[in-house]
């Protein structure tokens, strides 16, 4: 593992471009972006390219020096809005065909985006299970991710391969309603005893408290994946109870206020005490990475704002890895 030397920022969703705003604002937050200390890279979501405006435009405005998490789970969302059954752990085969086609183009991606820049650019993609909209077959969407989870990790892929874990399917009211943890780990385990190939876990703060509709769950699935030895990532995504980002919605909340922030959430759950015992049981240089995900809720939010919130959840990851 490599010593910590910053965070992974999901910016994208605090970015101008996610409310379709002029592409100069864009430019305006990408360069105060750049500007804010501690950030080691980005969590960025792969469509059919890398950004709104595309690969290049992205890469123009990003750090040389900074790495980059591709994520699938906004292109899975969007393609389930109107094909339920699109999923690495979908029961519909021809749908999770193609989620493993759209997979193989993040493949390409990763491998086009590492020889643009000469190096390792991309340091790991974070995949979703994503089992058939209202299933209720959690045995069958299991051996369903397995399946595809084999082929995938078949791939010589550069860089690394994480499941993120959202809410699972079998609690009331799940949100994105994907398999449980415990059948992710065991898909793991199984597409590696096939492959001689691993994926890792990241654990998303906001995604396990929502399964759990509390905060004490995220720590317990971190301590789980710890136990099975595939603990690779933790991100920090907030979520409330009331409020502008909803009753347990995954709208990724900033943090809740503390002394020096700016744009805080006053409604969220997630707090500088909750990180630091998360970092307490999974030191940052025990991991690959660790970084915040987080939501500008406004279409009409300044750029400063936007970057106040980022700033912000830097400054919280900074001192809860201090007070650990």
């Amino acid at each position: 593992m490599q010593k910590h030397a910053g965070f992974i920022v999901g910016a994208y969703p605090c970015a101008p471009s996610f409310h379709q705003r002029h592409e100069n604002e864009e430019t305006e937050f990408w360069r105060k972006l750049a500007d804010i200390p501690g950030i080691r890279g980005i969590e960025q979501p792969c469509l059919e390219t890398l950004h709104p405006y595309g690969d290049e435009w992205l890469f123009r405005h990003l750090p040389d020096e900074w790495d980059i998490v591709v994520t699938g789970v906004m292109e899975t969302m969007r393609r389930r809005g109107t094909l339920p059954g699109f999923g690495l752990a979908s029961e519909d085969a021809e749908q999770r065909r193609a989620c493993v086609s759209y997979y193989r183009h993040v493949f390409e991606k990763v491998e086009q985006t590492n020889t643009r820049f000469g190096r390792s650019k991309v340091l790991a993609v974070e995949l979703q299970s994503a089992p058939l909209a209202g299933t209720q077959n959690v045995s069958q969407a299991a051996r369903c991710f397995t399946e595809s989870l084999q082929e995938i990790l078949s791939w010589d892929w550069p860089c690394g391969l994480l499941i993120e874990h959202c809410d699972a399917l079998d609690k009331p009211a799940s949100r994105k309603g994907f398999l449980p943890l415990a059948h992710e780990l065991t898909a793991i385990a199984e597409a590696k005893a096939r492959t001689g190939k691993t994926a890792g876990v990241c654990i998303n703060w906001a995604r396990s408290a929502i399964e759990g509709r509390n905060t004490s769950l995220p720590l317990e699935h971190l301590q789980i994946s710890q136990q099975a030895g595939v603990l690779q990532a933790l991100m920090f995504s907030g979520t409330t109870r009331e409020g502008a980002y909803g009753d347990w919605q995954d709208l990724h909340a900033p943090f809740a206020p503390f002394t020096g922030s700016e744009a805080g959430c006053q409604e969220s759950l997630m707090t500088i005490d909750i990180a630091a015992e998360m970092f307490r049981h999974a030191p940052p240089e025990s991991l690959s990475f660790s970084g915040i995900k987080l939501l500008e809720m406004s279409a009409s939010a300044s750029v400063d704002h936007r970057i106040a919130i980022l700033r912000d959840g830097i400054q919280a990851m900074t001192l809860a890895i201090n007070k650990k």
